[in-house]
């Protein structure tokens, strides 16, 4: 798509997103020799470039690890912070993690700033809106997830590739590039089963999801799999080892922050996201060739059982895959986040929340028949 003309709106949006990603770069160099960086969630993946990939999942094993470095036990039940991710990444994360934790957060995030800006690159091939794209390189989420060193970044990156590949009817390649949900397994289920509604891309993601599940075993074995799956247990639990259910910014914990139960809570919660992954497959169903993608990931992020704040950073798919985007709402949203995040942890919860309906209903208006639609009566 040809790049667009900018605005003095648009040239605004650029300069203040530019001035966000200068204080994100110096947080970000600073807190590599804070203390603060050993109690972030890089420990993970500090710990699954350290131990052999035989040990990738021993609890006790990665236990070991994050002790050695604090000092201590992790300051959360259990003591150590669980990596729970696919093994995928792992031989990358062997190659820039060594003894010193500082230079290894800043090689592993410098790999995340990278997948960042490849993903604005591919918003302005998406889009042709320069703005749009400064906007979502600075969106507050997707930098909290290069400061804990999150490898959802490529997640993101293969969820914006699949939706630039979907528009340009190559559906084989948008299956594959989807494939990189995998990282997070439950994500991956979710935007699968929609998928089914456009079979190239649904045969292109179960060849590359194969391939990587086949790819996984062969690292860690058949033991590291059944390791790997107790620690997922773990996860969908929601309990101890550092889950905390009830700083989640999803419907689990909406309804846990509200008084019901966890035992009531948390099948409640699969439930709604298995139903919704099928009920989206009927609306994909309707219009194929035009896949309803920003309610499917809004959808995913909201009824997903394990989300915290950083994991917003998804929403700026669903801010990019709206008939008419927006990029003065996705970096007024940005502000707010980041003010919020800073000075009250409810007024945050409010605004995600609020955040969320007001883009369930723009991308509900995209995929409602026009004659539906107030401004056509």
């Amino acid at each position: 798509m040809d790049v667009k003309r900018l605005s003095l709106l648009d040239v605004f949006i650029c300069t203040v997103s530019a001035a966000l990603l200068a204080f994100y770069f110096t947080v970000w160099l600073f807190f590599a020799g804070n203390p603060a960086a050993k109690r972030s969630d890089f420990m993970i993946y500090y710990a699954a470039g350290t131990l052999p990939l035989s040990k990738l999942y021993n609890i006790d094993a990665q236990r070991e690890v994050q002790t050695s470095v604090m000092g201590s036990p992790f300051p959360i039940e259990g003591g150590v912070l669980p990596f729970n991710h696919t093994p995928v990444l792992v031989p990358l994360l062997h190659l820039v993690v060594d003894d010193d934790y500082a230079a290894s957060y800043l090689r592993w995030t410098a790999l995340l700033w990278l997948a960042a800006f490849v993903s604005a690159v591919v918003v302005i091939k998406m889009t042709g809106d320069v703005a749009l794209a400064f906007a979502t390189i600075s969106f507050y989420p997707l930098f909290t997830y290069i400061q804990q060193g999150h490898d959802t970044v490529f997640m993101l990156l293969g969820v914006l590739l699949c939706a630039y590949m979907l528009s340009l009817q190559n559906d084989f390649l948008a299956g594959i590039a989807l494939s990189l949900t995998a990282l997070k397994p439950h994500f991956a289920i979710f935007i699968a089963i929609p998928l089914i509604a456009k079979p190239k891309a649904f045969l292109g993601f179960c060849i590359a999801a194969v391939s990587l599940a086949f790819y996984s075993v062969l690292l860690v074995g058949t033991k590291g799999v059944a390791e790997f799956l107790a620690i997922l247990r773990i996860s969908a639990g929601g309990e101890g080892f550092g889950m905390r259910p009830l700083l989640m910014l999803n419907l689990l914990g909406l309804m846990e922050r509200a008084g019901v139960s966890s035992d009531v809570a948390r099948p409640v919660g699969w439930a709604v996201f298995v139903v919704t992954a099928i009920l989206l497959l009927l609306v994909w169903k309707r219009n194929p060739s035009k896949p309803p993608l920003a309610v499917t990931l809004l959808l995913a992020v909201f009824t997903s059982p394990h989300l915290h704040g950083h994991d917003l950073a998804l929403l700026v798919i669903t801010f990019i895959t709206l008939s008419k985007p927006n990029a003065v709402l996705l970096i007024v949203s940005s502000l707010a986040l980041l003010s919020l995040s800073i000075s009250s942890t409810n007024w945050l919860f409010v605004f995600a929340y609020f955040l969320m309906l007001v883009l369930l209903i723009l991308s509900i208006r995209d995929i409602r028949p026009k004659g539906m639609l107030l401004d056509d009566v």
